[in-house]
């Protein structure tokens, strides 16, 4: 084996056993059309919204977010490996004394979600120390519990992988 291929073959080798835990959790290819349940995400945001409110914050928001990505790794004419992540998080922004503050938790459990709106509004006061003139809000009617979906011509996650790998090695002949 020469110097060169040795070094292709450790460093695909490497990254393929890095790739997962670097950007999220290996899952199955099955999992990356489920959804997180609505009443999860409801818990979570009220455990937010409960303790940055205890915590002095005078508004808060809260997003749940769910980050999938599917690696097909080739090489000339080969699958060198596929590779299918989740990484789940809560961020939490909050005005507190006038200032913003965020914090945001990869945990997805009412006590990482409270204590991250906690820190949220711990960072709003401690930026509003040195901030001249408070945060000051348009003022708009709320408009309640609302969910969002980007809007999806072709969910790439739903595209047969024999679509994805055929594609890559017709670029690659």
């Amino acid at each position: 084996m020469h110097r060169r291929d040795f070094l292709a073959a450790s460093g695909l080798a490497l990254g393929s056993g890095v790739l997962p835990t670097f950007l999220g959790r290996a899952i199955a290819a099955e999992e990356l059309v489920s959804t997180i349940d609505v009443a999860v995400k409801k818990r979570l945001a009220d455990a937010a919204l409960n303790a940055a409110r205890s915590a002095g914050a005078s508004y808060c928001d809260v997003r749940v977010g769910r980050y999938l990505r599917q690696f097909v790794i080739t090489r000339e004419k080969n699958v060198e490996n596929v590779v299918s992540t989740e990484s789940t998080g809560v961020g939490v922004r909050v005005i507190a004394d006038g200032a913003w503050g965020f914090s945001a938790s990869n945990e997805m459990t009412v006590d990482a979600v409270a204590n991250a709106a906690k820190l949220a509004t711990a960072i709003a006061k401690a930026n509003a120390k040195s901030q001249t003139a408070p945060v000051q809000l348009a003022p708009t009617p709320g408009v309640g519990e609302v969910s969002w979906r980007t809007p999806v011509k072709k969910n790439a996650m739903a595209v047969p992988l024999k679509e994805k790998v055929d594609l890559l090695l017709g670029v690659n002949a």
